[in-house]
């Protein structure tokens, strides 16, 4: 079950509570280990996590303990040591990190793409435009309403590059932030008949919920890029080695297969697990 990021004060109790006794663990003895996640919102709302989460339990013993939050607030708890292991889908800001923490493990995960969505009526005629950069820059133009993450998410730096990569800014009139997660966002940008930029797994999962439709999908540009982030020299010193475990079976071992099976849709549509010949240790890299 994902825990809400406000609960993330009780991992630094645990983690206070591990520094000071043996092996780094406030578990009672023949208590199961543990090993701490932060997960970015498109990948907690996507419900890959509840498939993956009950087969790695069963399979080592070791209880997986997730928080939900954006990718920047997932990426500082593994800096602050709150976290095992992230995964994310921010790149950019992913690179900062590993430049700042050489002593990281990096690997590519998976991939999916992102989305522009909008109201069904596309009043900014969205849809007819032949590249993202335009499709923006009409959003702008016709003063359509856009609904922002706000966060420091993955979604929203890739909405912000966007913007950069048009030329164009939003004015205070046009833009709403939500400051919350992915699920929250498609929401308010449905209850607004406003735009908004969204993981594709995230909208399969609720779009018979939403009044939205993908106005612009496609490109390299709107390519999103899930990665596996730990520290070797992680401050819960009794996980490491669980750690390990955990993120060789995501990304060499069972849990590909679990990834590329998983379906939201009957179209087909998820996540595509990181080709095995592909470099998948830098941020920068890419499936194909």
């Amino acid at each position: 079950m994902l825990v809400p990021a406000h609960l993330v004060k009780q991992s630094a109790l645990w983690l206070l509570c591990g520094l000071v006794l043996v092996n780094g663990s406030c578990s009672k003895q023949g208590q199961a280990p543990t090993v701490i996640l932060g997960l970015s919102t498109s990948f907690g709302n996507s419900g890959l996590f509840e498939v993956l989460q009950p087969a790695y339990e069963q399979l080592s013993g070791v209880r997986l303990r997730p928080h939900l939050v954006g990718s920047g607030a997932a990426l500082q708890m593994l800096e602050r040591g709150q976290v095992d292991v992230v995964i994310s889908h921010a790149p950019e800001m992913e690179a900062k990190y590993i430049k700042a923490h050489p002593e990281w493990s990096y690997k590519k995960l998976m991939y999916n793409d992102f989305l522009l969505v909008g109201p069904l009526d596309d009043p900014a005629s969205v849809l007819s435009a032949p590249r993202i950069e335009i499709a923006v820059q009409r959003i702008v133009e016709r003063r359509a309403r856009f609904v922002s993450r706000g966060d420091e998410s993955g979604t929203h730096t890739r909405e912000r590059r966007l913007f950069t990569l048009a030329g164009v800014a939003l004015s205070p009139e046009q833009v709403v932030v939500s400051g919350q997660g992915m699920s929250r966002t498609l929401r308010l940008a449905s209850e607004l008949e406003a735009y908004t930029l969204t993981d594709a797994a995230t909208f399969t999962a609720m779009t018979q919920m939403l009044s939205l439709q993908p106005v612009f999908q496609g490109g390299p540009n709107l390519l999103n890029t899930y990665a596996v982030i730990s520290s070797t020299m992680n401050l819960h010193e009794a996980s490491r080695a669980d750690t390990r475990s955990l993120v060789s079976w995501l990304t060499d071992g069972g849990g590909r297969e679990l990834i590329k099976n998983f379906r939201l849709s009957a179209d087909g549509a998820g996540f595509i697990v990181w080709p095995l010949g592909s470099p998948s240790d830098q941020p920068a890299h890419l499936p194909f």
